[in-house]
């Protein structure tokens, strides 16, 4: 993809956008793209490495599975959102594994590079941490929520942050192509309290379903 086009492309994304230029063309500029085809990791937890990721095409899960092999899904990662700030920030290990969910691209800047570039360039440091500030603050809402709020409140208000990019996106879509299983374990439950759960937002008039895409009725 050609500069001008990634840049315009990025820019669709909250974040990003607000970036300075010279920030923004240091994030193109390191980084490079990398293919992955459904179920194939972009890295696992506890791997080492650093540095930022994007996701230009398709889309990518973030999970974990315990010793038992239950499945916990954090989030489902679309374009243009980035992630991968926390490892950039504390260099610490992946504190979740990102695999492809169907065919995907992702832009990967390069941690050791991103990171000389930002000691060079210190006050862009604050938009590493704004970007990670924007998580915490999902984070603690997500919690609130489970206090708070029923399942079926709780499915669509996640179905309304993957729309949006949980918050990212400057234009929230109205589509959501994410499975079923995948709700499921978003929330921790199964696939029948999913399935009935979704029927009843739909009753409701809130959601309409279609092979694996779900509407939102609401308003964005």
């Amino acid at each position: 993809m050609k500069t001008v086009t990634l840049r315009r492309a990025l820019c669709a994304d909250r974040w990003f956008q607000a970036c300075p230029e010279e920030l923004q063309t240091a994030l193109i500029r390191l980084g490079r793209p990398q293919r992955l085809a459904h179920g194939e990791p972009l890295f696992r937890v506890g791997d080492p490495d650093h540095g930022l990721f994007c996701v230009l095409h398709g889309a990518v899960l973030a999970s974990n599975i315990n010793p038992e092999g239950k499945v916990s899904v954090l989030s489902q990662v679309e374009p243009v959102q980035w992630f991968g700030e926390i490892t950039t920030l504390d260099r610490g290990p992946r504190q979740f594994s990102v695999h492809a969910n169907g065919d995907a691209e992702v832009h990967c800047v390069d941690g050791p590079g991103l990171e000389e570039w930002l000691n060079a360039h210190p006050l862009h440091w604050r938009h590493i941490g704004i970007l990670a500030s924007a998580k915490l603050r999902v984070a603690m809402d997500v919690l609130q929520e489970a206090a708070f709020l029923s399942l079926e409140q709780r499915i669509l208000k996640r179905l309304e942050r993957i729309a949006s990019g949980y918050g990212s996106r400057v234009s929230p879509q109205r589509h959501v192509k994410v499975p079923q299983e995948v709700i499921a374990q978003m929330m921790g439950i199964s696939r029948q309290s999913a399935n009935k759960a979704l029927k009843s937002l739909e009753e409701s008039g809130l959601i309409a379903r279609n092979y694996g895409m779900v509407e939102l009725l609401t308003r964005p």
